[in-house]
């Protein structure tokens, strides 16, 4: 999530292209222990003018975070673009949002800018405190996400037994739920030769969930499947190519093929490998 679509009466950095070079985004490390989240954060910007003001107390670095679950909301200033940030895990639940920008602390009159966009050449400005020089991506943390687990298929998604007598797959849970009819759910929770056949099962069913889960996302916004999946694609690598894009342009073939470690690949080999081992 990032504020570039937001406007101003004024330029502000980050903002569209109201000043270039845009800020880089926010580099996030986080640890945790059984009593806090820790974040460290590091912003990146390169804007001489800004700088220069910062550096006469004109205007501080500030990271404000807040959880609408819990109403708990804290504000941190200074002249560092890093940040270490504790928060109790009891003062929070479900969604974290961090929003860092660059404040006006004291009036500046006649601010100019030399990345101004053409639009304000010739124009300046009076800031008065608490307005905005700058702001940077803004990003958030899902509090009951488990993630140093998030590749695993349990983090998003459970098979449950029905008394109906077709499969189904039921979006308005925390996870995506691939209900089975009861016969078929004992033997997959009762039989070995079924149920460690991980292989077969995410290129089967699983995927066939999970593909449907992807075509609908965007209705189920605060589920903790649809912010898991979308947390993965933020941050790994291997889906940076989703990142920009909105859903119904996703290529969801492929990305469940990602989000699931290449099941078909691991199918085959599974099949290849068995029909050796036969031998």
């Amino acid at each position: 999530m990032n504020l570039n679509n937001v406007t101003f009466p004024y330029p502000v950095l980050g903002s569209f292209d109201d000043i270039l070079p845009v800020p880089e985004e926010p580099k996030v490390e986080l640890t945790t222990d059984k009593m806090n989240y820790h974040f460290s954060i590091d912003l990146a910007y390169d804007n001489e003018e800004i700088k220069e003001l910062v550096e006469k107390d004109y205007a501080d670095y500030v990271c404000e975070v807040s959880c609408d679950a819990t109403r708990f909301r804290t504000c941190y200033k200074g002249k560092s673009l890093h940040f270490d940030i504790d928060i109790p895990r009891r003062a929070v639940a479900g969604r974290i949002n961090f929003a860092c920008t660059i404040t006006v602390k004291k009036p500046i009159i006649d601010y100019v800018n030399k990345g101004f966009h053409t639009d304000y050449y010739g124009h300046t400005f009076n800031m008065e405190p608490g307005d905005l020089l700058g702001m940077f991506s803004q990003f958030f943390y899902i509090a009951d996400i488990k993630y140093d687990k998030l590749k695993a298929v349990g983090t998003f998604m459970e098979i449950v037994p029905t008394d109906d007598e077709w499969p189904s797959t039921i979006l308005n849970k925390d996870k995506i739920e691939l209900r089975l009819p009861r016969t078929l759910y004992e033997q997959y929770k009762s039989n070995p030769a079924v149920n460690s056949k991980a292989d077969i099962l995410h290129a089967s069913v699983v995927l066939n969930s999970l593909t449907y889960a992807l075509c609908r996302i965007e209705q189920y916004p605060e589920k903790k499947w649809a912010q898991t999946i979308d947390y993965r694609i933020k941050t790994e690598p291997e889906l940076s190519e989703f990142k920009e894009q909105a859903p119904e342009d996703w290529r969801v073939d492929k990305l469940t093929q990602i989000l699931l470690g290449k099941p078909y690949e691991r199918l085959f080999n599974y099949l290849i490998n068995n029909d050796v081992n036969s031998d």
